[in-house]
């Protein structure tokens, strides 16, 4: 499926005014399939996704990936507990001497150490 194919259907289904003003209906062009990416990149990030937009959302889409790679791998028993908690340490720079961060992923001013409201204070 095209991405101007999906794109269609997104604003025939529902009303998104940001996307439906990128959108050429019937429109195939090869330069404006490459042009519909960051449209819909946001449309899916800010709208079904509903990430703040603060800090780097595509810093917190890799970080999340990060994370559920390591839990399939855990579920599938290519990896026990322990490894589990180092490669959250390794892969997700999580300071596991850090009570504030130890387990704590956030969407909101991603910076994986600590959301960027915790760093004002």
């Amino acid at each position: 499926m095209l991405l101007s194919e999906i794109a269609e259907k997104i604003i025939k289904k529902e009303s998104n005014l940001s996307l439906e003003n990128e959108v050429i209906v019937g429109n195939r062009e090869e330069g404006y399939e490459e042009y519909l990416i960051d449209p819909l990149i946001d449309y899916y990030s800010y709208d079904v996704l509903r990430l703040c937009g603060c800090g780097c959302p595509n810093d917190t889409l890799d970080v999340i990936r990060k994370y559920l790679h390591i839990r399939k791998d855990w579920k599938d028993n290519k990896c026990d507990y322990d490894e589990v908690q180092q490669r959250y340490k390794t892969e997700l720079n999580i300071n596991a001497q850090d009570d504030i961060q130890w387990g704590l992923i956030t969407i909101h001013g991603i910076y994986f150490g600590r959301p960027w409201l915790y760093r004002a204070w």
